[in-house]
């Protein structure tokens, strides 16, 4: 099978091509501004440099967010666009399943969360056994100006982009953090990849037309927005 990943969820640009269990090549565009113009180019670049045809893809992997709105929703069209106009179907993965099979927590419980801007969390829990990522909750919206929004009787192992500002909230949420990872967005297009390789969190294909995608909050009408 043959598949391309597309990740715009937190503000920049990866996109992946991998064959069954092999990632063949992925690229990240890292300046937000340049993810619309450039989208489109750097995939078929990636696609042509391991000599490969767009027409014989088999599905595309689709970060869904959480995060941030405006480049979540350029990858969104972006993936309908080319899996309506070859016939494939979307496989959408939550951004916090991807997050949360990038680091190095290999025991224990852990929490994926990203900044949702204006005082939101984005937020999940998993349970870890084994170097087995098991997801414990459902992506969660937070506000972290809301006092405690949860409070947890143990640490937790955190995997996090952009929510430092929050750490005081999410250390009493959870009696305390183990060790706090900062994501590395070189290794989120392999997680993506594994979890749609191997169908985990019960992801499933999706018709590229039929796709909608779930937003946590809406966004704000008269600030940057967010999802």
């Amino acid at each position: 099978m043959l598949r391309l990943i597309i990740d715009t969820a937190l503000g920049y640009m990866s996109i992946g091509l991998a064959r069954d269990a092999d990632l063949l090549a992925s690229v990240i565009i890292d300046r937000p501004e340049t993810i619309t113009t450039l989208s489109v180019g750097a995939i078929d670049f990636l696609i042509g440099s391991v000599h490969q045809n767009k027409k014989k893809l088999d599905e595309v992997v689709l970060s869904a967010g959480p995060g941030t709105f405006t480049s979540l929703r350029t990858g969104i069209s972006l993936a309908k666009g080319i899996g309506m106009a070859l016939g494939i179907p979307l496989v959408p993965v939550s951004t916090l399943d991807a997050m949360a099979n990038t680091t190095g927590c290999t025991d224990g419980n852990m929490i994926a969360a990203v900044d949702g801007k204006n005082n939101n969390i984005y937020i999940a829990e998993y349970r870890v056994k084994d170097n087995t990522v098991e997801r414990v909750t459902p992506d969660t919206l937070l506000r972290a100006d809301s006092g405690t929004p949860m409070k947890r009787q143990y640490p937790v192992y955190l995997i996090g982009f952009d929510v430092e500002r929050y750490a005081d909230v999410l250390a009493k949420s959870y009696n305390g953090i183990i060790k706090w990872e900062k994501l590395d967005i070189r290794r989120t297009i392999r997680a993506l990849h594994s979890i749609a390789d191997k169908r985990l969190y019960g992801i499933q294909q999706v018709a590229a037309a039929d796709y909608v995608p779930v937003y946590l909050r809406q966004p704000d009408i008269n600030s940057r927005k967010e999802t």
